[in-house]
C-alpha cells in the first residue's frame, strides 16, 4: 500500500492532490476505529482472573519481569534522548519504546499525544517507523534466541563450567567431523532461519484435509435470530460506546479548571485517547458477565472468545496495512503533500532514531541472558522469549517465538501469560502509564530526565514486589548484628565470649542463655521431633529479641569451676 500511494504521487500532476482525493478518502480516520475495536476485544470472552491469582508465583514473577523490560527500554531511550541535550525534543524518549513496546496500534493511537501535548507531529512518523523496525527485528532476533536458549525441551547439551584449558582450546578449533563453537553458532542461526521459513507455509494457510482446519468459532445465538458474527460485532461497539460514556465526564472536568493553569493549557484530559476507555469497559463488562452469566460447569457464556479474536484480527489487520500505507501523510500541514516531509523526518534524526532502535535491542537481548534467569522461577527461556517479542514486536511476535520454543505446549507459560497479560496491558502497551507519563511529563518540563528517574524509580519498585528481592529484604533486616553473631559457629569459645558485649547494643548474660536452654531441653523432651537445628534457630531468635528489648546489664562474674 505504501509504495502504490508512492506511485501514485509520482505520476500525479504537480500541485494536486489526486491521491488524498481519489484513493485514500477516509484511511486518516479508519486506523483509529480499528484501535479501539482492538482494545475493546481484550478482555471479551476471558475470564478475568483474580488478583491473588496472577500475584500467585510464576504469575507474578513473569508480570514483573515483562514491565521491567518496557520500563528499562524508557529509560535507555531516555538517557539517549538527553545525552543530545537540546538538538532533539524531549518527547523523542516515547519514540522507541511506543514503537517497539506497544507496536503499530499502540504508536498510531498515541498521534493526538505527539501532536497536541509532545508539541512534536514528527514523533508519530518515527514512532510508527520504529514499530514496523521492530516487526522484523524482533522475528529475526528471537529466532536466534530460541536456537541458543536453554529451553525445557532443548536437546543441547550444556557442557560442564570447569573444563581444563586444554580441552577448551581443543572444542574451540574443533576435530574431525565435530565444528567448532564459531561453526556451531552459525549452524545454529543457519537452522533457526530454515524453521522459520518451515513454519510459513503452516501459518499461512492450512491444507484442503477436513481434519488440517481449524474452527474459526462457535455460534452461540440461533442463526434464525441474529448471525453470530454480528451478535459479537454488537457486543464489541457496546463496549465502545461505554467507553466514551465514560470519556464524556472526563472531558468536562477539564472546563472546570482555572483558566491560564497547568492542566487547563496542556488539554491532558481532553486528549486522554477513547481505546484506554475502551479497555476499562471492556473489562468491566467481562466482569459482570463472568459473575452473573457463565455456566461454572463448563466455563463457557454467552460471548465466544475465537469470534471476538476474529474480530480483533480482522480489525488489526486494516489497522496495520491502513496506517503502513499512510506511513509519513498523516498529520501533514493543509496544501502539504507527498512523502518529502517524510523522509526529511528521516534525514534529520537518523543518526538518534538508529541510535535508540539499536540501544532498545541491546537491552532486549541483555535482559534475556542476565535478567531472566534470575527473575523468572521456572521455564525462564520460555517466558522471557515471549516477553522479548512483545516488548520488541508485537503481541503476535511473542506468540510465535513461544510457539518456536514450545510447539507442544508442554509448558504452562502460554497460560500463565495470556492470565497475566491482563493486568499488563493496564499498566504499559498502551496502559495508563504510556499514556499519562511518557510525553506529558517530558513535554511539561521540557527534558528527557524526569523520564528516566521515573523509569528508574518504577524498576526499584517492581523489584521491591518480587518475591526474592522481599525475602532477602527480610532476611537482612531480621538479621542484626547480635544474631549474626550467635548465628556463627562457636566452637572453641568460652562461656564469656558467647556473652554479647557488642558496642551500643544490649547485652545477653550466660543467666538468660541458661534458662533458655533449659525451656529448650523441657521442649526437646516433651516433643521428641524438636531436632537440634531447630533448637539452635528458636535460640538464636530469642536471642535477638532480647538484644532489642533487654536493658544494658553487666554480665556476672562466672566461678573457675565453670
Amino acid at each position: 500500500g505504501w509504495v502504490f500511494f508512492a506511485c501514485v504521487d509520482l505520476v500525479a500532476p504537480p500541485g494536486t492532490s489526486l491521491m488524498e482525493d481519489w484513493f485514500s478518502v477516509g484511511w486518516d480516520v479508519l486506523p483509529g476505529f480499528c484501535t479501539n475495536v482492538v482494545f475493546c476485544c481484550l478482555f471479551l470472552g476471558t475470564s478475568v482472573p483474580r488478583l491473588a491469582d496472577v500475584l500467585s508465583s510464576p504469575r507474578r514473577e513473569h508480570l514483573i519481569y515483562g514491565v521491567l523490560v518496557v520500563f528499562g527500554q524508557y529509560a535507555v531511550s531516555a538517557a539517549l534522548t538527553a545525552s543530545y541535550g537540546a538538538s532533539l525534543p524531549a518527547s523523542f524518549a516515547a519514540v522507541m519504546p511506543y514503537g517497539y513496546a506497544g507496536g503499530p496500534v499502540v504508536a498510531y493511537a498515541m498521534k493526538d499525544l505527539f501532536v497536541d501535548v509532545g508539541r512534536y507531529p514528527d514523533g508519530f512518523d518515527l514512532s510508527l517507523a520504529a514499530a514496523i523496525l521492530g516487526m522484523f527485528v524482533g522475528v529475526v532476533a528471537g529466532a536466534v534466541l530460541v536456537n541458543v536458549a536453554p529451553l525445557a525441551n532443548s536437546l543441547h547439551v550444556v557442557a560442564p563450567p570447569h573444563r581444563p584449558n586444554s580441552s577448551r582450546r581443543a572444542e574451540e578449533r574443533g576435530s574431525a567431523g565435530t565444528p567448532g563453537r564459531r561453526a556451531g553458532l552459525l549452524r545454529r542461526a543457519r537452522a533457526s532461519m530454515t524453521e522459520l521459513v518451515a513454519l510459513a507455509p503452516e501459518s499461512d494457510h492450512f491444507a484442503p484435509h477436513r481434519r488440517a482446519r481449524l474452527p474459526a468459532a462457535e455460534q452461540t445465538v440461533s442463526v434464525e435470530s441474529l448471525d453470530s458474527l454480528m451478535f459479537h460485532i454488537c457486543l464489541v461497539m457496546l463496549v465502545m460506546f461505554c467507553g466514551y460514556l465514560l470519556r464524556v465526564p472526563i472531558v468536562l472536568l477539564e472546563l472546570a479548571f482555572p483558566a491560564g493553569s497547568f492542566l487547563e493549557r496542556s488539554n491532558l484530559l481532553s486528549v486522554l485517547p477513547l481505546f484506554l476507555f475502551c479497555l476499562i469497559a471492556g473489562l468491566a463488562l467481562q466482569s459482570v458477565v463472568d459473575s452473573h452469566f457463565t455456566d461454572h460447569r463448563s466455563g463457557k457464556s454467552f460471548i465466544d472468545r475465537e469470534t471476538i479474536v476474529r474480530v480483533s484480527n480482522t480489525a488489526q489487520d486494516l489497522l496495520i496495512t491502513t496506517a503502513i500505507a499512510r506511513l509519513g501523510r498523516s498529520g501533514l500541514p493543509p496544501g502539504v503533500t507527498g512523502l518529502g516531509p517524510f523522509f526529511s523526518i528521516i534525514a534529520e534524526t537518523w543518526a538518534p532514531f538508529a541510535l535508540v532502535c539499536a540501544a532498545g535491542l541491546v537491552w532486549g537481548v541483555l535482559s534475556f541472558w542476565l535478567i531472566a534467569p534470575r527473575l523468572l522461577p521456572d521455564h525462564w527461556a520460555e517466558r522471557a522469549l515471549v516477553e522479548f517479542g512483545v516488548s520488541i514486536g508485537a503481541t503476535s511476535t511473542g506468540l510465535l517465538l513461544l510457539r518456536m520454543a514450545d510447539p507442544n505446549d508442554a509448558t504452562p507459560v502460554l497460560r500463565d501469560f495470556t492470565c497475566k497479560q491482563i493486568f499488563h496491558v493496564l499498566i504499559t502497551g498502551g496502559g495508563f502509564f504510556d499514556v499519562l507519563v511518557p510525553i506529558p511529563l517530558s513535554a511539561s518540563t521540557q527534558s528527557a530526565l524526569p523520564l528516566l528517574v521515573v523509569s528508574l524509580l518504577s524498576i526499584a519498585l517492581f523489584l521491591l514486589c518480587h518475591p526474592a528481592v522481599q525475602r532477602a529484604c527480610r532476611r537482612r533486616l531480621t538479621r542484626s548484628p547480635a544474631r549474626r553473631q550467635l548465628s556463627a559457629p562457636s566452637a572453641r569459645r568460652s562461656p564469656r565470649e558467647i556473652s554479647l558485649t557488642l558496642e551500643g547494643q544490649p547485652r545477653v548474660t550466660e543467666g538468660d542463655m541458661r534458662a533458655h536452654g533449659a525451656a529448650l531441653s523441657l521442649g526437646a523432651a516433651a516433643s521428641p521431633q524438636h531436632d537440634a537445628e531447630a533448637g539452635r534457630e528458636d535460640f538464636s531468635e530469642v536471642a535477638a529479641r532480647r538484644c532489642a528489648s533487654a536493658p544494658v546489664v553487666a554480665s556476672p562474674p562466672i566461678p573457675q569451676g565453670d
